[in-house]
């Protein structure tokens, strides 16, 4: 029991707290605003049209329907006294005198005695008062008795049976009805109401609204023609809005249900949000840096602002402004910039910042703005994952490294230019960052042979820097002890695939072999994306004519060779010069590449290379590089 009990008590207080959260507000009243109000508001001008022109045809059908019933109750007299007269049936009786009439009967008096007088009066020559005609016509009396129209008025064909018909003389104070419960008599109260509809100088029907026993009632009175009666039909009200009630129930239902299902369904999405926030909350909770969701709007919706265990996002400062306005400011304007723009790669902004905190210590933090979608289409931004993590530590830690392998690459890269015979060379390096994975080298071989080589090791750093020694280190000793071209290729081949671990095992190379003995040059290429040889009929593009170093166990390369000429010029260089980009991301390989080659044809060496690096510079309009940039330019002399 007392587990029910504390299962009850869960639910409630979940209930409770789900009803005070601001997603369930913003969601009941964005459905009743959208879908109840609108129904609310149709319903409710189809009830008040339906109210008015019920109304109007009950107005009307009433006016036209007493005057049918007042046609029918005065014929209904008119027969029954003319048959009275030419037949009589000992109904009609004949009084002597007015004083006996006064003696059983409530008789009013007629203005004139000749004229004829027609009055309903109650007599009772018997024990009990009974309703009569009293006809006069100045000396004599004759009274019938009205029970005819007591039926008549009780079951009218032209009335509904929840409605009442009574009749009352001239002046108001006498009349019979159909009401049983009232004996077929008038009551006072229905008297007083129907006394101003009462009409003396006109025919035309009166309708007006009356209340008795707090219930409305219609009340319509007309005058017969050749009598002095007048004929009244109560009608409830409720009898002619009854279809517009029924109507207006049916919508309060469906209201009420549509309200009480609005009211769940709002519940059961807070409960499911409620749920994926304190997911996201607890994933945010367990993220090793601070992290800020943001909706589409820059509102905070939840975070983790702990970017360190002492260090919280509202602790740091940049720009002389706190870097909670300085993100919320950012998000924005990123939210703003990607608002319309589907590109993927738009989607995910990374940017290092120097901040400050409270006591003036520099700190070095990595922002990363990030789409997230609640669409699965992914077509509407929702909002913005802000993650931001101190790479103050990192930032020393790969300094340092940089460091290290600068200098390690410094001592296995050609310190200077080596003076070749009939040779005249230039070579220009641009890493990507501080040490990049780009081998080059110039051997004398001895023996009047030097050798140019070129390779491109994956990846920067580190790890590239200690790739690019053991490559250099390999190539020197076969280099050094095999003379035939071809089997440079083929034991280095051998080399890196025994030796280079993934993914370092695939190594585009090429190398330049001068034989000032023979007069020849030996081009070997492994993959690698070519050489342009300049000739005095024109040039010559070189691409790749053996697979990559790593990628067959085995190779059978081909040599191609080419008579040393002066004048003759060779340009070698690596896939990063080809991939070179502009803003509108158009490469300068090949057309743009190939026309500044060939316009620097007559120019010496070195300031091709001046010129080649104002050009890569100028053509990428401040663009980041997307590769090591290695170029080696020959000259036979």
């Amino acid at each position: 029991m007392n587990r029910v009990l504390d299962k009850l008590r869960s639910v409630y207080s979940n209930f409770i707290y789900v009803i005070q959260t601001k997603s369930f507000y913003k969601l009941f009243l964005s459905l009743v605003l959208l879908i109840i109000m609108p129904y609310s508001i149709i319903a409710g001008r189809m009830i008040y049209f339906e109210y008015n022109n019920a109304l109007d045809w009950n107005q009307r059908f009433q006016l036209i329907r007493i005057q049918l019933l007042a046609i029918d109750i005065e014929n209904q007299i008119q027969d029954k006294l003319q048959n009275e007269f030419s037949k009589p049936k000992n109904n009609l009786a004949t009084k002597k005198n007015r004083k006996e009439i006064n003696t059983f009967c409530e008789y009013v008096s007629p203005s004139k005695s000749e004229e004829i007088d027609f009055q309903m009066v109650q007599c009772h020559f018997e024990e009990t008062k009974l309703s009569y005609f009293l006809i006069s016509d100045g000396n004599s009396f004759r009274v019938y008795p009205t029970t005819f129209l007591e039926e008549a008025l009780l079951d009218s064909p032209f009335s509904d049976p929840n409605e009442g018909l009574f009749l009352l003389n001239e002046t108001g104070n006498y009349g019979i009805s159909g009401f049983i419960e009232d004996e077929f008599l008038v009551s006072d109260e229905w008297k007083e109401k129907a006394k101003l509809s009462l009409q003396t100088n006109s025919n035309v029907p009166t309708l007006k609204e009356v209340t008795k026993n707090d219930l409305d009632f219609f009340l319509v009175g007309v005058p017969l023609y050749g009598l002095p009666i007048h004929l009244f039909v109560v009608s409830p009200i409720n009898l002619v809005l009854q279809p517009i009630i029924s109507t207006l129930k049916t919508n309060v239902f469906t209201l009420s249900g549509i309200l009480l299902f609005t009211f769940f369904f709002s519940i059961f999405i807070s409960l499911k949000e409620i749920e994926s926030k304190q997911k996201l909350k607890l994933i945010l909770n367990e993220f090793p840096h601070a992290a800020v969701l943001f909706d589409a709007k820059g509102k905070v919706l939840l975070e983790n602002s702990n970017i360190e265990p002492k260090i919280q996002i509202k602790d740091l400062f940049i720009y002389q402004d706190s870097l909670v306005t300085f993100l919320q400011k950012e998000v924005l304007e990123f939210l703003k910039k990607i608002k319309d723009q589907k590109d993927e790669e738009q989607q995910l902004r990374k940017e290092v910042l120097e901040v400050y905190n409270k006591d003036g210590i520099n700190l070095l933090i990595e922002i990363t703005y990030q789409i997230w979608y609640l669409e699965q289409n992914n077509q509407f931004a929702s909002g913005a994952l802000i993650l931001v993590e101190n790479i103050t530590r990192k930032r020393l830690e790969f300094e340092r490294e940089m460091e290290y392998a600068r200098d390690l690459q410094k001592k296995y890269l050609p310190a200077r230019l080596q003076i070749f015979p009939k040779l005249d060379y230039e070579i220009l390096y641009k890493p990507l960052i501080q040490v990049g994975g780009d081998y080059y080298d110039y051997i004398d071989l001895g023996n009047n042979r030097y050798i140019f080589a070129m390779g491109d090791v994956i990846g920067h750093g580190v790890k590239a820097a200690m790739m690019m020694t053991v490559l250099k280190v390999l190539f020197h000793q076969i280099a050094k002890t095999e003379s035939d071209p071809r089997f440079i290729l083929i034991k280095m081949n051998e080399g890196i695939t025994t030796h280079f671990p993934d993914p370092y095992a695939f190594v585009p190379f090429l190398f330049l072999l001068f034989d000032m003995n023979t007069n020849q040059v030996y081009y070997g290429n492994a993959g690698h994306p070519g050489m342009v040889h300049y000739k005095k009929d024109g040039s010559c593009c070189y691409e790749k004519i053996n697979p990559m170093f790593g990628l067959l166990p085995k190779m059978n390369p081909k040599i191609l060779e080419f008579p040393i000429v002066k004048g003759e010029r060779f340009y070698l260089f690596t896939d990063g010069l080809k991939d070179v980009e502009n803003r509108k991301k158009e490469k300068i390989w090949e057309n743009e590449l190939m026309l500044f080659f060939d316009q620097m044809s007559n120019n010496h060496i070195s300031f091709v290379k001046q010129e080649l690096d104002f050009k890569i510079r100028s053509y990428a309009e401040g663009s980041e590089l997307l590769d090591d940039i290695t170029w080696i330019g020959i000259d036979v002399i």
